[in-house]
């Protein structure tokens, strides 16, 4: 029989705060998208795949989250097939060339999404054994890093390097809530910076170099005589990043070369350490992130943009609906990565602090329900859905003020997204469900 003490114990302002959160969400967007060429609902998709996310996270609750983790490890290797299909089926949304969604009629459904939700429920599936704790060091921490690495790896390919990171960041939490030895935590910051010096070097030293395969890729592209002639004495020479390499090929303005030609050619002739890595689009977002009027025009307006759009808006906003940077269209992705600036422009210092005080309620009632838990497997699974939760809104509000590059990283409840919104909403209803049994578990 359904037991009435599940009811009485429903977190409604949990609920209600989401609800808040997301129909706010659904309000920016409408203001955000309104300087669309094309009048695309987006608000409208947004508000359904809202209601979508609620029937979602409702039939969450009628499961024993501890039902749920039984069936963990098959829900993770549904998402990898799904992320090894994409290879072959996937495609991009806009004339992007990636392979993140699968098109589905007017939808777009993008795995890497759900990755982040099952890595989760495989790890803390994994560690709610009291005997598998994560103590042993590194060799007792190899099937979660498996579980961490293959959708880690997959989702780099597609490419989508935010993404990715954000698995790195969540399993982080999760392995030292497991009790991780601290030698092994050391060991894994040391590697980290390294990892960052090794970055920061890459760029200080990368340099240009136009060999063979730009001169080719060239011709292919149906550059000009001139520009060929023009990019080959070039050949062979060695610059270095903030060296200009548009002056040095087109020292009065572009002389006729087009701007895509430009970009081909710096796509393809800097030779960082980690040219193998970083996709060149990739290692333009990092240089403008150190320096955004590098390429203002390019990889570094969205950036600008963003803290126009945010500066503007002073202390009390410009209003509803009142967005020049939107309006306009200044702000490209205003309605998905960039939602934040939008409404900071809107609504001001006050509005946009309001919001974060909203994630940051959100958070500690996350935190709460983590402490009063007695269940191994619920405190996993709540520490990770808050990890989820908090590293995006970090990185993606950070991102928005330009304190960190630009990833692509959505704001939880409030970007559009039908992927992110379905994956968050299930991430509460599990929130929800370990709330309403904790009583069965004490």
């Amino acid at each position: 029989m359904f037991d009435r003490r599940l009811l009485s114990n429903f977190d409604w302002f949990l609920f209600f705060l989401v609800l808040g959160i997301s129909l706010i969400g659904v309000a920016a967007i409408y203001s955000a998208s309104k300087g669309y060429a094309d009048p695309t609902p987006f608000w409208l998709r947004q508000l359904f795949w809202v209601g979508m996310g609620l029937l979602f996270a409702f039939v969450v609750l009628l499961f024993d989250v501890r039902t749920i983790g039984n069936w963990a490890y098959y829900i993770h290797g549904a998402v990898l097939f799904s992320l090894l299909l994409l290879s072959a089926y996937g495609s991009g949304v806009g004339g992007n060339s990636v392979n993140r969604w699968f098109l589905i009629g007017p939808a777009a459904v993008q795995p890497s999404e759900f990755a982040k939700l099952s890595m989760v429920l495989a790890i803390a599936h994994y560690f709610r054994d009291s005997r598998r704790v994560a103590n042993k060091g590194l060799r007792g921490n190899f099937w979660p890093l498996v579980m961490l690495l293959a959708p880690f790896y997959l989702i780099v390919q597609q490419p989508d390097l935010g993404t990715a990171l954000m698995l790195l960041l969540i399993y982080i939490p999760i392995i030292l809530l497991a009790g991780i030895r601290w030698r092994t935590v050391i060991l894994m910051g040391v590697a980290g910076v390294v990892a960052i010096v090794a970055l920061i070097a890459s760029f200080q030293y990368g340099y240009y170099t136009i060999d063979k395969k730009v001169l080719s890729k060239l011709q292919r592209a149906g550059a000009q005589e001139v520009v060929l002639a023009r990019v080959k004495a070039l050949e062979g020479q060695r610059y270095y990043l903030f060296s200009s390499l548009e002056k040095k090929i087109a020292p009065e303005g572009n002389g006729g070369i087009s701007g895509r030609n430009l970009d081909l050619i710096e796509d393809n002739s800097f030779r960082p350490f980690i040219t193998a890595v970083l996709r060149p689009y990739q290692q333009k977002r990092l240089i403008t992130f150190v320096n955004p009027d590098y390429d203002p025009l390019g990889a570094g307006y969205h950036i600008i943009q963003s803290k126009v759009a945010i500066g503007s808006g002073r202390f009390w906003g410009k209003g509803y609906g009142e967005s020049t940077q939107g309006a306009l269209n200044f702000l490209p992705a205003r309605h998905t990565d960039f939602l934040f600036s939008i409404f900071a422009e809107e609504w001001g210092f006050l509005g946009a602090s309001g919001l974060i005080l909203l994630y940051v309620l959100l958070i500690l009632r996350g935190l709460a329900s983590m402490l009063q838990t007695h269940d191994r497997y619920s405190s996993f699974v709540l520490m990770g859905v808050l990890s989820i939760i908090t590293f995006q809104v970090v990185i993606n509000i950070g991102m928005a003020l330009g304190l960190l590059p630009v990833v692509g990283v959505p704001l939880p409840f409030f970007s559009y997204g039908g992927s992110s919104m379905l994956t968050m909403m299930v991430g509460v209803g599990l929130m929800l469900n370990i709330r309403m049994r904790r009583f069965l578990w004490a």
